[in-house]
């Protein structure tokens, strides 16, 4: 009772027209698809857009590259440089910013309706013409260059670089997407030009559109920002990830006063028959804040830790179904044996039938939160074309999740969570550690 009266509180909360999307699929004349929700209420909009190919696409020896040029995009175009790109920006309060993930390379951009032929015009300008002039090219690397140092003292940076060394068996994903100091340093403008030219595709283009403009304006804004582009260039397919389904240990040797703990075993992509019994199953078992059973056995129950979660990470190339925690050295042990414990029981039994019926009442409540604002909503319909999951999905989610049974959630767990193929890596002082069966390795040094 009180799970539901908090999701009808939140759904108060939520503004009207979100929780009856009227999402267009509109194509430009240059045959782009738009995915567009129309929304009068303030003059604004908002653009999310993407191309596939993100960090996991990088070249051996170059890695980071993505990561540098999203940096790079609004640094300057054409015959702008960069000085006069961000004025140009900032006298109409345009908005704009690039991202590269692991599997997609995406941007962003808000700005006042009556403004939208100077955001397509700046937008055009980073996509098809970037300087990567000397001077923003060696700021932003230097920046990134203090990122990849940094990490190399981080210990949850170094427990996600050992997880992805021994769950990924050398697949790209394991590549460091910051890239090294190596790789980093020796990327020069040719090289990011390079990436502009087989990243940036209409072939590999999604693009999604919400707010105070009519599909005629968004078509003529979209053909303009990306009709130029070229149709498409060949580009290399990630192979699937191999996972490692021998559960492992090691110990990082790391002078830290709480020790870090990372584990994973091998998932589902999104696309699974199984996905969303899988996601009910990860949210009884560790996704569910305060509510999953590892919250409740590992803090609750024992204190052993001030947080414990666990989620479900899809790519491209497959899926692993991971999770953190940090605790005392001392208790690493027995945090681990609890972890072990639950996952098994989870894949025995299965999750209650209170459990499941709880997980969906959140789930479907929550979902609506996600469409607050214009670019909120932008980017989650942006995801939603990047993982091809159709234009009725917003309502397909709630009636599929619904229809979730005991069963389902059962065999998804029995399929998919195994004690024994969880590897876990723990960063901290080894001395402290006692964990029968694991490695013990120093903390390596990027180059």
């Amino acid at each position: 009772m009180i799970a539901r009266l908090l999701v009808i509180a939140c759904l108060l909360l939520v503004p009207r027209w979100a929780l009856a999307l009227d999402i267009q699929s509109v194509k430009s004349d240059s045959g782009i698809e738009i995915w567009l929700v129309e929304n009068h209420v303030n003059p604004i909009v908002s653009v999310a857009f993407g191309f596939k190919g993100g960090s996991g696409y990088d070249p051996a020896g170059k890695e980071g590259i993505a990561q540098l040029a999203s940096g790079l995009l609004d640094e300057g175009a054409g015959d702008v440089d960069s000085q006069t790109f961000q004025k140009r920006m900032t006298d109409r309060g345009i908005e704009l910013s690039f991202s590269a993930g692991l599997d997609d390379f995406t941007g962003r951009t808000r700005f006042l309706r009556d403004d939208r032929a100077e955001a397509a015009e700046l937008l055009r300008l980073a996509l098809s013409a970037p300087r990567f002039d000397p001077e923003p090219v060696e700021r932003i690397r230097n920046s990134l260059l203090i990122d990849i140092d940094e990490a190399e003292s981080d210990p949850n940076s170094i427990a996600g670089r050992q997880m992805e060394e021994m769950i990924l068996n050398g697949h790209p994903y394991s590549r460091p997407a910051d890239g090294t100091k190596a790789s980093m340093t020796s990327i020069a403008a040719d090289d990011l030009k390079q990436f502009v030219r087989q990243r940036f595709v209409r072939a590999r283009l999604v693009v999604s559109i919400v707010g105070d403009v009519s599909p005629a304006e968004a078509k003529a804004f979209v053909d303009q920002a990306f009709g130029g582009l070229p149709e498409d260039v060949p580009m290399a397919e990630v192979a699937p990830i191999q996972p490692s389904k021998q559960g492992r240990a090691r110990v990082v040797d790391f002078d830290v006063p709480q020790a870090i703990v990372q584990f994973a075993e091998p998932g589902i992509p999104r696309s699974d028959s199984d996905f969303f019994p899988a996601y009910l199953v990860n949210y009884v078992l560790g996704g569910g804040g305060f509510s999953a059973r590892l919250m409740n056995e590992v803090r609750e129950k024992r204190g052993l830790v001030y947080g414990i979660g666990t989620d479900l990470w899809t790519f491209d190339a497959g899926g692993l179904i991971a999770g953190q925690f940090q605790t005392d050295p001392g208790k690493v042990a027995q945090a681990i044996e609890i972890v072990r414990t639950e996952w098994q029981r989870m894949a025995s039994e299965g999750p209650t039938q209170q459990e499941l019926d709880d997980a969906k009442t959140y789930l479907l409540g929550y979902y609506p939160r996600n469409f607050t604002n214009t670019m909120d909503t932008a980017q989650l319909l942006r995801g939603l074309q990047t993982e091809g999951l159709g234009i009725d999905y917003v309502t397909r989610r709630q009636k599929e999740i619904a229809a979730v049974t005991i069963a389902d959630t059962q065999r998804a767990a029995k399929r998919l969570f195994d004690a024994a193929a969880l590897t876990f890596v723990v960063v901290g002082p080894a001395d402290q550690i006692t964990l029968p069966g694991a490695e013990v390795v120093k903390a390596p040094a990027q180059n």
